[in-house]
């Protein structure tokens, strides 16, 4: 499967990230300075097909790639459809404790109401609290795409090891 992500979504005039109206949730993580190199973007569309690009290398510096589709939990499923239900989605612009240049960070796009709305997340010491329904939707996604992402890395690099 091959599929380019300036066809989901684009930067825009004010550097920030403009979904394409078919999809409703872009997902980007990036691990920054450290031994794998992990970096993944989970790209969600309106009918909640899922796709998926991934790059690190493993501990004999061989570099892994791939883009594919894949099923999208049922409890992440369940707060995108809670989140983009909302008649209001308010959220912060970024969310952490400290941002330092190669730490780790994840960037979410989620389309709401016809905008784009972008969010980036550095480094959290601390579970962030939440103000109000939109963000107590959006920490419970953080924690789930923590998860869903470090499934994902296990799995490729189980392929990996059996390639």
């Amino acid at each position: 499967m091959n599929f380019e992500v300036l066809d989901i979504r684009r930067i825009d005039d004010t550097g920030n990230f403009k979904l394409n109206e078919d999809y409703i949730l872009s997902y980007d993580h990036s691990d920054g300075w450290s031994e794998r190199l992990l970096s993944l973007g989970i790209y969600i569309d309106l009918i909640f097909e899922c796709k998926v690009q991934i790059r690190f290398y493993t501990t004999n510096f061989d570099k892994f790639e791939k883009q594919f589709e894949c099923e999208i939990p049922s409890e992440i499923k369940n707060i995108i459809s809670e989140i983009v239900n909302l008649d209001l989605l308010t959220l912060k612009y970024h969310y952490a404790d400290i941002f330092m240049e190669d730490m780790s960070k994840q960037h979410y796009a989620i389309n709401h109401s016809g905008k784009s709305h972008n969010i980036g997340i550095g480094t959290l010491l601390k579970n962030p609290q939440p103000e109000n329904s939109s963000e107590e939707l959006f920490v419970t996604l953080i924690a789930l795409f923590e998860e869903w992402r470090e499934e994902i890395y296990q799995d490729c690099l189980k392929k990996y090891h059996t390639e």
